[in-house]
């Protein structure tokens, strides 16, 4: 069956440029890939949506997610920390993290992949490759 053909996933997108959280926007749409994508600037955001509280305590507008798509430099909680957080809380540490940055660092690569992110990505330079790389994440499909 055809990811398409899927009910969408939650994909909660943890990134502070506003610039780059509309290119995956439009990333996924260019794709095909049928998400729910909920988009957060930093990681103490992010924690509030996953813990529910303030103005994420809705469930039907801010739902769990299925992935987190998480940058690594962003300011007050960075990506790092955040996926430490996330990785200790024992009801999120199932939830795969996609680490979409553009530190092309094999020691950021390293400390995130020892922190317990599913995979790294580096960010491509045009749209065009991103698009494919989008399409070649590997959503779980078992989620539906």
């Amino acid at each position: 069956m055809a990811r398409q053909d899927l009910k969408p996933l939650t994909v909660l997108h943890v990134e502070d440029d506003e610039n780059d959280a509309l290119l995956l926007r439009r990333a996924c749409e260019w794709a095909g890939l049928p998400v729910q994508l909920q988009h957060v600037p930093d990681g103490d955001t992010a924690q509030a949506y996953l813990l529910g509280t303030g103005d994420y305590a809705d469930r039907e507008k801010h739902p769990l997610p299925h992935v987190v798509v998480l940058d690594l430099k962003m300011p007050r909680m960075d990506g790092f920390e955040l996926l430490k957080w996330l990785r200790a809380q024992s009801g999120f540490g199932s939830i795969p993290v996609l680490v979409f940055t553009s530190s092309l660092s094999r020691d950021d690569k390293a400390r995130a992949l020892a922190n317990g992110a599913s995979s790294y990505f580096v960010q491509p330079a045009t749209f065009e490759a991103l698009v494919s790389m989008v399409g070649s994440f590997g959503l779980p499909s078992d989620l539906n």
